[in-house]
């Protein structure tokens, strides 16, 4: 498998007809939107960015949200990340919201716990992801129980749903990316390699390790010294094969202690997040948050919102944030902004390349 999917950079690059018309103050649409179909959640993980949101048993309205999305994708719409607060498959129709997602000509992506991901589920909808990423917390069953607030037996259930997965993936001929991510602690830091090994002989495509990044609004307070965990690089690596590929993220965990280089979100427009309630948010980070909504797609379409003076509103009072204080230490949307930074504040010999 080519290393093209660039877990700790940015693909804005691949899109500079969107970025052009960004620079020149054109209101693009957004590139990407995360989509949460339910709030419900199975697990209650202690690393939880969204607990403040409560698991409320409210789930996605299936016809609005793919009425929006027919009317997105004309406007530049070109990927769907089905995960949000709760765990996605805990929506019934999932399975059906993913394919007719691709069939309106969206990229669909799927972040799950995976215990929900039958056999049959992966028969149904596997081959509209372009990628399936599963959250796991641990392959020993008392770590993995911990960290991820599981069920017993939840952990062998997710191991053989992955293998299922890969067996319908190798059946179908499917392109489908299918990756394991573990979120770095102190509790799981012994087992990494354990688990890698395991992870290789399921056949997934890639294992990702991953630093904890605090939430503002989160309950969880997690402190974590990574500068302690870098080493197990070397070690996990070992593992590492042109079939199945360790992103361990060294260089997120060296940006925890680092101060932003850039002062405003540039990047907002170009991804958005819908909460199971149908309102839109600048980012996760802002899920919740009284004032920062754009609208309500339960009560006008996308379309009407993304030109209303509700989210202009909002833009302007982002513009005066102080991010350092108000956002995560990472997010997804850090490289895209200190590469829309230098767009905006070029240096002085550009011209000679």
């Amino acid at each position: 498998m080519a290393d093209n999917i660039r877990i700790d950079s940015h693909k804005l690059i691949y899109h500079p007809d969107v970025v052009s018309r960004w620079l020149k103050g054109e209101n693009i649409y957004p590139i990407e939107v995360e989509v949460s179909l339910s709030n419900a959640c199975n697990h209650r993980c202690i690393f939880c960015a969204v607990d403040y949101t409560g698991y409320d048993s409210i789930l996605m309205n299936k016809n609005i949200l793919l009425k929006n999305l027919n009317e997105m994708y004309p406007k530049g719409l070109k990927s769907v990340i089905y995960a949000g607060e709760g765990e996605p498959l805990l929506h019934k129709d999932a399975s059906e919201i993913i394919n007719k997602t691709k069939e309106i000509g969206i990229d669909v992506a799927l972040s799950t716990n995976g215990v929900l991901l039958t056999p049959e589920i992966s028969r149904n909808c596997l081959k509209s992801l372009t990628w399936i990423r599963f959250s796991t917390a641990g392959i020993l069953e008392d770590t993995y129980e911990k960290v991820q607030g599981a069920k017993k037996g939840d952990l062998q259930k997710v191991l053989n749903n992955m293998q299922e997965a890969v067996k319908v993936k190798k059946d179908q001929k499917l392109k489908t990316t299918i990756g394991v991510q573990l979120l770095l602690l102190p509790d799981n830091k012994d087992e990494i390699v354990q688990m890698g090994k395991e992870l290789k002989k399921i056949g997934v495509d890639y294992f990702t390790i991953k630093p904890f990044s605090q939430h503002p609004k989160s309950q969880k307070i997690i402190k974590v010294d990574y500068s302690q965990l870098m080493g197990l690089e070397k070690e996990i690596k070992e593992l590492e094969t042109e079939e199945f590929k360790i992103y361990f993220r060294t260089h997120a965990m060296e940006e925890l202690s680092y101060k932003k280089c850039y002062s405003k979100c540039l990047a907002l427009p170009f991804m958005v997040h819908i909460d199971t309630k149908g309102d839109i948010w600048p980012c996760v980070a802002y899920v919740g948050r009284e004032g920062f909504s754009y609208g309500n797609i339960y009560e006008k379409s996308f379309i009407e919102i993304w030109e209303g003076e509700q989210r202009k509103k909002v833009n302007e009072v982002f513009s005066k944030l102080d991010i350092e204080k108000n956002c995560r230490e990472i997010c997804r949307m850090n490289e895209m902004n200190k590469y829309l930074d230098e767009l905006v504040h070029p240096g002085e010999h550009v011209n000679f390349i």
